[in-house]
């Protein structure tokens, strides 16, 4: 239906009156660019360059009236298309993308809520309060099965427990663990822990080491004193 109307049923004529002046564009064309331009000619070629540029302004603005002619029923058709056919469409499909959005959106909430209420009942089994669902970033989608969304779920609070197994044996756990609660990341909070303590270590050590580096100076001070008091000449 579609083809049958928008078929165009008149080839223009003006392609080929067109075509009827190559030939003679062509041989002026030829005829101008054979010319040898010298002081005796140049004026001669520039009046043929003059005579080529009026033909061809002539030519423009018969090209700008035909273009014209052409786009001012299409514009005046394009609207009639837009109202008649393309608004048409448009709307229908807006419409039906939000009818299908609006039911989407529904079997997705109610996958989250699903995935949610099993990932909170999991997290007080393993006895996990610092961690929500949001942090683990699971994807709800119209793909996913409330199975495999709540088999994520497990994997990610697994993935927790296992963590706060490993940090129990670390030195500092406490420390590591308060570390972990905010970042969720295992190994940066060993890390994070670690390298605070070893620099708290090294600066105890360097402020130790200046003690006794200031006490030293302190005795060799008080021993050249005594020194110094010895050798004092005897009062007459």
């Amino acid at each position: 239906m579609a083809n049958e109307i928008m078929a165009v049923r008149q080839l223009p004529v003006i392609e080929e009156r067109l075509r009827s002046q190559a030939e003679t564009v062509d041989k002026r064309v030829a005829l101008a660019e054979s010319l040898v331009c010298t002081e005796d000619t140049y004026k001669a070629v520039k009046k043929t360059r003059a005579e080529l540029n009026s033909e061809f302004a002539n030519f423009e603005e018969q090209r700008k009236a035909i273009k014209k002619a052409i786009l001012d029923p299409y514009e005046r058709f394009e609207a009639t298309y837009r109202e008649c056919i393309a608004d048409k469409y448009r709307a229908a499909d807006a419409a039906l993308k939000g009818k299908i959005a609006e039911v989407e959106n529904g079997i997705k909430d109610a996958k989250r809520e699903d995935v949610t209420e099993f990932f909170n009942e999991y997290a007080a089994s393993l006895g996990l309060d610092f961690v929500s669902f949001d942090a683990a970033g699971i994807n709800v989608t119209m793909s996913a099965s409330k199975k495999s969304l709540r088999e994520s779920a497990r994997k990610f609070l697994d993935g927790i427990a296992d963590d706060l197994s490993m940090i129990s044996t670390q030195e500092h756990s406490d420390e590591i663990f308060l570390e972990y609660k905010r970042t969720l990341n295992a190994a940066q909070a060993v890390t994070t822990v670690h390298n605070r303590h070893a620099a708290i270590e090294e600066e105890r050590r360097r402020r130790e080491a200046a003690a006794a580096e200031q006490e030293a100076r302190a005795k060799a001070q008080m021993r050249v004193d005594e020194v110094l008091e010895a050798e004092k000449p005897a009062e007459a």
